[in-house]
Formats: C-alpha cells, sequence, structure tokens
C-alpha cells in the first residue's frame, strides 16, 4: 500500500471483528495523504505511538492501520476501552489473574498484555486510566512483562503499545491527573488527526464508502446521492465527525427510495444555517447532531454526567423561554412545579443563589460515618450555601484516585494512599490528621496456623489491600524479620475480597486494620502474628482536593471544626506527623514502590496562604 496518489481508499483487516468504520481507511484530503505518508513510515518499527483528535475522527482507524503495516500484522491486534473498565477490575481486564486471587475469580484468565502478545495492544482513551493502574502500565511497558493478580513470577510480553485520546494529555501531566513518565513513554510517536471539518476532502469518498457498505447490507443494487444530497454533505460541519457522518449515511439509506438519497433523507442542516440558527425558530429535526453529542459524552463520561445533562436541559429551556418559567414547562412537557424546584436548585431563580456541592468520600466506618448518620457537617455547610453529597469508597486509594480526577472534594486516607498520590503529581492536599492507632493494624492468621513468627511468611501468600495503611506496616514488618518483599506472595485484593480469602484458607496471612480487625477476631479464631505498634503509626489523613480547599477554605474550616466536634481527635499537620509521612515516603522511593522522591511538606495546605491566593 504507498500514498503516491492523490487519493487513497484502504480495507484493513478484519482481526477481532472491528466496526465497518473501523475497516475503512479513506483518504483524499491532501492533509490525509500527507498523514498516510507518516504512517507507512512509522509502522514498520516496533515504537509506541499516540494518536490524538476529537472523538469520531477514526482513532482505532489509524491503530489498525499501522498494525496491518507493520510486522505484527499476522499477530493479534486488540483494542481495549480504557474509559469503559470497572476501576475494580481495571487490573486483572489488563495484567490478568490467578484463580482464588479474589472473590469471582473461579478459573485463571489471561490480560489484554497477554492476549495481544505477539500482536498490537490498543489502549483507547488512555487518558481515562486512574493513576494506579497508570503505575502498573508505565512498569509492564519498561519491563515488558505482566504479573497476574494473585500471582508471584512474572510473564515475559512481546506487545506494541498504541494509545489513543480525545483529552489533552500535556494538561493532565500538569494538572497531576497524568503521570509524566508515562506520558513520554507512550508519546514517543505523537499523530494528530484532524476534525472532519478541517479535511473536507475526505467527506464525499467517505460518504461514497458508507453508502456502498450499507446498501450491500440492505441488499440495495444501486444506491446514489442526489445532487442536493452531496451539496448538503459537503456543507455540514460534522461535530461529530466520522462516526455521525457514518450513521447519518446509514440512517438515510434506511428511509430513501429506491436507495436513492435526498437531502431530506440526510436530515442535516448547512454550514451556515448552524452558525445562525436561532433555537426559538422552528426548525428541522438534529437528531443526528445530538445523537453524536451524546456519544462524545459516552465515550468520554465525566462524574455524574447524567445529572449535568439534565441540568443543561433545563437552562438551555429556560433561555430560550427568556427566563419564562410557564413557557420553560411547555417545552418540557412537565409542570410549572417541577420547573421552579428544577430552577431553584441551579441557582436560576432570582434570590436563590446556586449551592455548592461539596463531595465527600468517607468509609463505612469512623468519623465520617457518624457525620454522615447524624447529618451535623449537612447543617453546617448548609450555612455556607453547600450541600454534601456522600460518596462511600471501599479503600482509601478510591478517595484519592477520585480526588485526583476532580470527582471528589474532601475524604479521609490512610498513610500510603496520600504518598502514592503525591509522587504521581495528584492534586491532593493534607487537611488533617487523626492521632497515631499502632494496635489497630496487623498481620493476622488463623488460630491454628504452624506459622508462629514473621520469618515463618517466606514462600506464604499474604492479603492485603492496594496502597492501604499496612503497605509500610509490611514493609517495616518483613525487615524485622529479615525478609524482603519478594520473600512473601503478596496477594492485592479489596477488604471483601481478602476477608473471603483468609476465611476460605486461600491466603495463609491478612495484613489488616480495624474495624476489620476487631470484626475479624470476633467472627474467628485468629492470632495476631504482628501488630504495627513500634513499627508504624497508623494514622487517619483528612484530605482534599487542592483547587478546591484554596477557593473555599471557610468550607473546609467548617469541615474541620465538625471533625473535632464528633472524633474529637482530628488536628492540623503538625512536624512530628509531617516527618511521619516524609518517612514513609522515603520507604517507598527507597523500594521503588514510588518512581520519584517526594516532599511531604509541599502537600500540606496552610489556609491563610491558600485564601490569599484565591481571593488574588
Amino acid at each position: 500500500m504507498t500514498a503516491t496518489s492523490s487519493k487513497a481508499v484502504f480495507q484493513l483487516s478484519c482481526v477481532d471483528s472491528p466496526s465497518t468504520r473501523a475497516r475503512a481507511l479513506v483518504f483524499e484530503d491532501p492533509r490525509s495523504v500527507e498523514l498516510l505518508k507518516r504512517l507507512e513510515r512509522m509502522a514498520p518499527s516496533d515504537i509506541p505511538v499516540l494518536v490524538t483528535g476529537e472523538t469520531g475522527t477514526g482513532k482505532e482507524i489509524v491503530a489498525r492501520y499501522v498494525h496491518d503495516e507493520s510486522a505484527r500484522a499476522r499477530g493479534p491486534f486488540v483494542a481495549v476501552n480504557c474509559g469503559a473498565l470497572s476501576p475494580s477490575l481495571m487490573e486483572s481486564e489488563l495484567f490478568g489473574h490467578e484463580k482464588g486471587s479474589f472473590t469471582g475469580a473461579f478459573s485463571s484468565k489471561p490480560g489484554w498484555f497477554e492476549v495481544a502478545d505477539g500482536g498490537t495492544l490498543f489502549l483507547d482513551e488512555v487518558g481515562d486510566l486512574p493513576l494506579s493502574a497508570q503505575v502498573k502500565l508505565l512498569r509492564v511497558l519498561q519491563e515488558r512483562e505482566v504479573v497476574r493478580i494473585g500471582a508471584r513470577r512474572p510473564i515475559p510480553i512481546d506487545v506494541r503499545v498504541i494509545s489513543a485520546t480525545n483529552a489533552d494529555l500535556e494538561t493532565a501531566v500538569a494538572q497531576g491527573r497524568f503521570r509524566e513518565d508515562l506520558y513520554y513513554r507512550l508519546n514517543v510517536a505523537h499523530v494528530e488527526l484532524l476534525p472532519l471539518r478541517e479535511r473536507i476532502g475526505d467527506v464525499w469518498p467517505l460518504a461514497r464508502h458508507f453508502l456502498g457498505l450499507y446498501a450491500k447490507r440492505y441488499g440495495i443494487g444501486h444506491a446514489e446521492f442526489t445532487k442536493e444530497a452531496i451539496a448538503h454533505l459537503r456543507a455540514h460541519p460534522w461535530p461529530g465527525n466520522i462516526r455521525e457522518l457514518e450513521n447519518a449515511v446509514q440512517r438515510a439509506l434506511a428511509v430513501a427510495v429506491d436507495g436513492r438519497v435526498t437531502e431530506d433523507d440526510l436530515r442535516l442542516r448547512p454550514r451556515a444555517a448552524l452558525a445562525t440558527r436561532d433555537p426559538r425558530d422552528e426548525c428541522e429535526p438534529v437528531q443526528a447532531g445530538l445523537e453524536a453529542a451524546l456519544v462524545a459524552l459516552f465515550e468520554h463520561p465525566e462524574p455524574d454526567l447524567y445529572r449535568k445533562i439534565e441540568d443543561m436541559v433545563f437552562r438551555t429551556a429556560y433561555a430560550v423561554s427568556e427566563g419564562n418559567q410557564l413557557g420553560t414547562a411547555r417545552l418540557l412537557g412537565i409542570s410549572r412545579n417541577v420547573v421552579r424546584a428544577r430552577l431553584m436548585q441551579q441557582g436560576l431563580l432570582a434570590g436563590a443563589p446556586r449551592r455548592l456541592r461539596v463531595r465527600i468520600g468517607f468509609q463505612d466506618f469512623g468519623v465520617l460515618a457518624s457525620l454522615k448518620s447524624t447529618r451535623a457537617l449537612d447543617a453546617v455547610l448548609a450555612a455556607h450555601g453547600a450541600e454534601v453529597d456522600w460518596i462511600e469508597c471501599a479503600t482509601g486509594m478510591h478517595v484519592v484516585d477520585a480526588l485526583a480526577d476532580g470527582s471528589m472534594d474532601l475524604g479521609v486516607v490512610g498513610e500510603a494512599p496520600p504518598v502514592f498520590a503525591q509522587a504521581a503529581h495528584a492534586p491532593v492536599v493534607y487537611l488533617a490528621s487523626e492521632p497515631p492507632a499502632p494496635e489497630g493494624e496487623a498481620i493476622v492468621v488463623h488460630a491454628r496456623s504452624s506459622m508462629g513468627n514473621l520469618a515463618d511468611l517466606r514462600g506464604k501468600a499474604l492479603a492485603m489491600s492496594r496502597g492501604a495503611n499496612v503497605v509500610y506496616f509490611v514493609v517495616r514488618a518483613l525487615e524485622e524479620a529479615g525478609l524482603s518483599w519478594s520473600d512473601v506472595e503478596i496477594r492485592t485484593l479489596p477488604p471483601g475480597d481478602a476477608h473471603g480469602a483468609f476465611v476460605r484458607r486461600e491466603v495463609d496471612a491478612w495484613a489488616i486494620w480495624n474495624p476489620w480487625l476487631t470484626s475479624l477476631q470476633r467472627e474467628m479464631p485468629t492470632r495476631v502474628l504482628r501488630d504495627a505498634r513500634g513499627l508504624a503509626p497508623n494514622r487517619a489523613f483528612y484530605m482534599g482536593r487542592r483547587a478546591f480547599a484554596d477557593a473555599h477554605p471557610d468550607v473546609v474550616d467548617s469541615f474541620l471544626g465538625q471533625l473535632g466536634t464528633v472524633g474529637g481527635s482530628a488536628a492540623r499537620i503538625d512536624e512530628e506527623t509531617m516527618e511521619s509521612q516524609q518517612s514513609i515516603a522515603d520507604t517507598f522511593h527507597r523500594l521503588k514502590f514510588i518512581a520519584r522522591p517526594v516532599h511531604v511538606g509541599d502537600a500540606v495546605w496552610r489556609r491563610a496562604a491558600s485564601a490569599h491566593s484565591a481571593g488574588r
């Protein structure tokens, strides 16, 4: 395949049954032909490629073409949408797991890296990966091997990685939402796909291509566009890019008479009409554009997306009705009372300021759980015009992941998660801490276990949770016993799964903390091999999203004040606490748990400076 001519139309391989769109590489626009020449030069090598561009521009098409033109063409092409992976199963999906490594793991399963061995792995929407998964992905790319969940031995892999995103990764790196080292590892070769409106020369050939494909699918012997339809195709700005174009052609052909697609069948607006349209005018349906916009939102979802879309509908209807509640109700087909209630919630009525939503992550125990049940914090923050959204999280790492990606504002975690977050440049800050409670975490075994001390852990399976408080404690405990991290089979499991594995004796020991520890001791006969006294402080930290804390210092102060009222022990971060955390951070860096050294003091929130900067 060459790109020396002025036009190029390629049919890609059918590996993994890609969609119709994903098998069509149609390039006739001069800019696209130049891009094709670049792809042909980079395809034979094994360098990682980062493909960027708006949703629907054909990023997977390009990835498949690079694969088909490489020496790996006979190997598998595996496409994974990172944004669609469940956070709880993400590591299992990407890296695989062993039988019994967590609840529901009834058999061993290879991850996508293993499936793609000898071929190409396409990581779509790679910007959606949480920081915790980014760390492990970076290690896999560096070491060219994976370790399944619940396994100890690494599995060598030979995979070329092509990643794609419609997000601005450079901004994500600057904001601490994406690891800088991973960004440079993925972005060895960069391919930027222009939106369809900037490569108009591809519109007509793509339309012909889709017309022929769907005519064959529908059993239509001959299909064509009218001259007016062709003009419409060329005039439309295609905000949904190739995906919108394909949907428009498919839908038009389905309603066309005798395969002759007219302007009315396409139901598109010319560019000028779209630019000057008054939303109050009677207009033809714009379902295609709406569908394309929704698809773009769903493929790169934000937290609480349904509520945001619903709010936008109300705001737009209210604006179109020129601030008339009854007119808004008529537009939406609902009662005026419902409209008024929603407008008040959004602060769109005079005298009804928009309320701040404070999203707080908590676990089902401790001070925050008490605050949630009593609603005391809700009442105090209501005085600041704020509403509280309580978000239950399984572990502290879930909290810092949510703080990092902007879907949470405040939360409680243990000692280790903030260190991992700070090392990944996550924009989180320490607000306050609880006193040390080293007796509240321990390594436990069954009462009749043959293990008598920590040294007996050598070669045994130890369950612990990702990024939990106990990580540092386990490191210190193993060092005390003369063991290294590699001497023990560490099984990283959520608390609920670790509990099940321990009860079923699928693991030999469990590194655990309160209230799980106390609950387990009441449930069944256990024995403590070692608790954290003399090894680790076991503190709880109240954390915040830096931008939120800087913008709302009074809310943060009220939050901390309620912690003191209910718990009576939460205190601002002092020098002793920072030194303790710094020791943990230095240990993690020494053991290469984190890729760079961190200075804990840089992440401690200081109200006076923050309030001053927010007011400038």
